[in-house]
């Protein structure tokens, strides 16, 4: 039965917990002992199907018979253990044979090492889903396209319309594919302008000091609005930090803003600015939807949320660094953005380093417009694979 065994590690924590402090010692030599690992048809793996992970489990018989053990080695009434009764367990295997303290701590590493490659697999099918997802952002994104005219006769093969927004739920991954695939497809592709109800895609960039991450040096955003197909670049360099430079470990490139003019505020008058950009964005089309990205989200909106930035309802976020390892098929692959964006040949030349009179990765202004680029490459690239 699948419900006739317990965890090895609760049973054997649970024997731990209860024992007197004068004989623990003695009981960890039980459970290292031959006579306890060395027994077959009692050890098992399989996956709890509540949390779907792999673990070690112990059969309800062979608990029964290590209960007598416990107790008559120790000269100890440990409580009775019983097997699960409100979990199940399935894929159940045995276990390999036990003789050694080695082998069963190979045994369980074996099993940990199997939840991680699940983990890892659970992780690549998720930002798969997340790349297909910004894929049909950028393709079928309000403005992009427009829906074909009456008595348009459709093929199949030309490009699609546009997407309806009221079918996006940023809980969830797979509404976008399942609106994309229920549009008509047709051939005319009207001019796009600010009235199609365009939606922003924003990239955003932190550099802070190398030797106080709190201290904010840089914020820098691009801006793709689809109704137009237009980039709009930002930088704002900090003035309460205009004394503080990097170098050492970082590069300090703030003063080499390729795509405007470099913007001296306060943290809270760019703060400010960026956030009124987000606001904004909401305004773009009707549903208030629109894009956040970042080349390591989770480093980018820690500072965000610290410098009190909030976040509008209407948001959907991507991580390109997500997205690539979803491309390579690798849940490791988290490479930098400058050597990825030289891998992919996307044309990068301020953050090259060429010496003296070259440029390098960090400007938050040039590094935000080149993870906009990454993104819709990311995206193209995944929609013509498919």
């Amino acid at each position: 039965m699948s419900n006739s065994y317990l965890q090895l590690l609760t049973a054997m924590y649970e024997w731990h917990k209860e024992c007197p402090q004068d004989i623990k010692q003695s009981l960890e030599a039980f459970f290292n002992s031959k006579d306890f690992l060395d027994r077959p048809n009692v050890f098992f793996k399989g996956i709890e199907d509540s949390s779907k992970k792999w673990v070690a489990l112990i059969a309800f018989s062979g608990l029964e018979d290590t209960h007598r053990m416990v107790c008559e080695k120790l000269q100890f009434a440990f409580t009775p253990l019983h097997a699960a009764k409100n979990t199940t367990f399935s894929q159940v295997s045995p276990a390999p044979r036990l003789p050694l303290p080695a082998a069963y701590n190979k045994f369980i590493k074996d099993i940990a090492k199997a939840n991680r490659l699940a983990k890892a697999q659970e992780r690549l099918i998720q930002w798969k889903a997340t790349l297909d997802r910004a894929t049909d952002m950028v393709l079928l994104a309000p403005g992009v396209l427009t829906t074909p005219t009456e008595g348009t006769t459709t093929t199949g093969t030309e490009a699609p319309a546009m997407i309806d927004l009221t079918g996006i739920d940023e809980d969830d991954n797979n509404d976008e594919a399942d609106s994309a695939s229920a549009i008509t497809t047709g051939s005319s592709v009207a001019t796009p302008s600010p009235q199609d109800g365009g939606m922003w895609f924003i990239s955003v960039d932190i550099e802070s000091h190398e030797y106080n991450h709190d201290r904010i040096l840089e914020i820098g955003w691009s801006i793709w609005d689809s109704g137009v197909h237009k980039f709009m670049d930002k930088h704002h360099a900090i003035s309460d930090y205009r004394h503080l430079k990097n170098g050492k470990f970082v590069a300090d490139r703030r003063d080499r803003f390729m795509f405007g003019t470099t913007v001296w505020e306060t943290l809270q008058g760019s703060i400010a600015a960026f956030q009124q950009d987000l606001e904004k964005a909401t305004r773009r089309n009707e549903h208030g939807r629109f894009v956040l990205i970042a080349h390591d989200m989770s480093s980018d909106m820690k500072y965000l949320s610290g410098m009190g930035v909030t976040f509008p309802e209407g948001m959907i976020q991507f991580d390109t660094v997500e997205m690539n390892a979803a491309r390579v098929g690798d849940s490791n692959a988290k490479t930098g953005l400058g050597k990825l964006l030289d891998e992919l040949d996307i044309e990068n030349y301020c953050l090259h380093n060429a010496g003296n009179n070259g440029y390098d990765l960090h400007n938050a202004g040039n590094d935000a417009h080149y993870t906009l680029e990454l993104f819709l490459w990311l995206a193209r690239n995944n929609g013509a694979q498919r």
